[in-house]
């Protein structure tokens, strides 16, 4: 006979859900020394299908699925044939069952003791070909295929890359690789490592054109195999920044083919790759030839557009050079080119495209790319990001992009409209030149007050730009322009005051060595004095007289200094004193 506290217990346990019983979490965790009941409250049908409980058999947390015991339990893509190839028409979006990670240790990929010594053996059966493989040694590696034809297409390392993988990757002479791809059955050329890599793969990431040019006049189909994550050849190629192997690769492959790399998300992965290489000259030609290239988004927002935008080196005033002047000429020739086949775009889709270059273009200072943006496109002086509800001109100033921002301000008389927008934090303009620069921006000027110099004529310019009105007002956390500066640049200010007392302490000691030395040249006449009339024995000497001259401007000038050094130790160090005060005493 149960009693009623007993019942109670038994009426307050929750039930298992039938639909999820996976997820069901006991009231108790499961102990060693638990008692386990005598009866469960839950009925335990016999079924093919019922899932394990979790705290039996915890399933991963990367998995949607329970370890449960299922007859349809798919092994790692390690020990079985490869997972489905990527789209074609969309590479970029093609997720594999388990990606390879880069972190994942290699120790891993075989998960039993037996297929650890199984791997171990066959490894070590293969090392001799490994070795002949990496020298480039023929005849022994042909010694090894008599004897055992299988050698040709087995993996000989651990990342399952085959003998001719590894020649090829090893740069060995080429007449290894023609004997050895004259050798292979053709159904034995698109053998592929652990990342799936065939050997035109890698030929075309190191840049072995010999090797690539016998794969492809053997085998054409290699040029559109994809590896693990979808890339081609070409693509390998552009991503690598092999430009040989590149502009061989687009003149052999065709857009014509099942899988064609020149198109859709494909097609932009490529341009990517080349912008990325800084290849203008080829980005123009496919931009040229496959003109809906700049008109498409990868899901993440990368546009051809917005990464060249980020290639702020490529834009950089270097006129002297001419190498660097060349590459600048071809980007903003790609910019514009960019920019022209985005015109046949709707607007709606044209300014989700020159939103993100726009506000990179801002806050990285490219005015080149900013000024094609505005000429192709005019609304995008309306520009705000969409997390902080910030305009193009608060970008330029918080960053200190001098060269947009006075983009922008002569484009028209805009203050009135850059006063009034505020940020989701009601700043205003002038709230944002006062905030302090980017650390890149400041490291390019030497010395703590200098830095404090500049940030001071930033504020200034800009409060000289805004509306009067404007100058005092609060941002949602009650503070002033003026005083988002004191508390933005507080720390600057005391690094320059104590850089201005390190530099005027040297200094002031080095003025006082050569003021001692300067007087006791002034009182000490070379040759004495004639003992006559006290004048000095040279004073009719041309050297002489240089000599005393020298002497006493140097004599004025190191006391002068000497007392300018002291007079700035002793000076007020106020923000405004950084403008003019200071630096003109230093």
């Amino acid at each position: 006979m149960v009693s009623s506290t007993e019942q109670e217990q038994e009426q307050e346990l929750p039930r298992a859900s039938s639909d999820n019983a996976a997820n069901f979490a006991p009231p108790m965790p499961l102990s060693t020394n638990y008692p386990l009941p005598p009866l469960s409250p839950y009925p335990m049908p016999l079924r093919t299908n019922y899932s394990a409980p979790r705290f039996f058999e915890p399933s991963p947390p990367s998995s949607p699925y329970p370890m449960a015991l299922r007859t349809n339990y798919s092994v790692p893509r390690f020990f079985e044939p490869s997972p489905p190839r990527a789209s074609t028409d969309n590479v970029a979006n093609f997720v594999p069952q388990m990606p390879l990670s880069t972190n994942y240790p290699l120790s891993q990929l075989f998960n039993t003791d037996t297929q650890q010594n199984t791997m171990r053996k066959d490894l070590k059966e293969y090392l001799p070909l490994h070795r002949a493989a990496l020298k480039g040694n023929w005849e022994d590696a042909k010694r090894i295929f008599d004897n055992d034809p299988e050698a040709m297409t087995a993996s000989i390392d651990l990342m399952e890359a085959t003998a001719l993988h590894t020649a090829i990757r090893a740069g060995k002479p080429i007449h290894f690789v023609e004997k050895f791809i004259v050798a292979m059955p053709d159904d034995s050329l698109g053998v592929k490592d652990v990342i799936e890599d065939t050997a035109l793969s890698v030929a075309a990431a190191v840049g072995n054109i010999a090797a690539a040019t016998i794969l492809v006049e053997r085998m054409p189909d290699l040029l559109y195999i994809p590896n693990f994550v979808g890339n081609f050849p070409v693509q390998i190629a552009a991503l690598y920044a092999q430009r040989d192997m590149l502009k061989y690769l687009i003149s052999v492959t065709k857009d014509d083919f099942g899988q064609n790399p020149y198109a859709g998300s494909a097609g932009l992965i490529l341009l990517i790759h080349v912008i990325d290489a800084e290849f203008f000259d080829i980005a123009i030609e496919l931009v040229e030839k496959y003109p809906d290239l700049a008109r498409l988004k990868l899901p993440d927002g990368t546009s051809a557009l917005k990464k060249i935008t980020t290639k702020k080196v490529c834009f950089c005033i270097i006129k002297s050079i001419k190498e660097m002047s060349l590459l600048k000429q071809q980007a903003l020739k790609l910019v514009k080119r960019l920019c022209k086949e985005i015109e046949l775009l709707s607007f709606a889709e044209a300014n989700d495209i020159y939103l993100d270059a726009m506000l990179i273009a801002a806050q990285l200072g490219i005015h080149e790319v900013a000024e094609q943006i505005i000429e192709a496109f005019p609304s995008s002086i309306y520009f705000v990001t969409p997390d902080s509800r910030q305009l193009l001109i608060h970008v330029a100033v918080e960053n200190r992009a001098e060269h947009v921002y006075n983009l922008i301000c002569q484009m028209g008389d805009y203050k009135y409209f850059h006063s009034d927008v505020r940020d989701i934090n009601r700043n205003n303009l002038l709230h944002f030149a006062a905030k302090r620069a980017p650390s890149h921006k400041l490291n390019e000027i030497s010395g703590a007050a200098l830095q404090m110099q500049h940030e001071i004529q930033w504020y200034k310019e800009v409060e000289s730009y805004v509306l009067p009105n404007y100058r005092d007002k609060l941002n949602f956390y009650n503070q002033t322009p003026k005083m988002v500066f004191t508390e933005e640049h507080k720390t600057l200010k005391e690094d320059a005051e104590k850089w201005m007392k390190d530099t005027s302490n040297s200094c002031t000691i080095a003025a006082a060595l050569i003021v001692t030395v300067m007087f006791a040249a002034a009182i000490t006449v070379p040759g004495g004095n004639d003992s006559v009339n006290g004048y000095p024995i040279f004073s009719k000497n041309g050297g002489f007289i240089v000599f005393a001259i020298s002497d006493a401007i140097s004599l004025f000038t190191s006391t002068t200094s000497l007392l300018m050094f002291l007079a700035i130790l002793t000076s007020r160090y106020a923000e405004e004193d950084f403008l003019y005060v200071l630096p003109n005493r230093l």
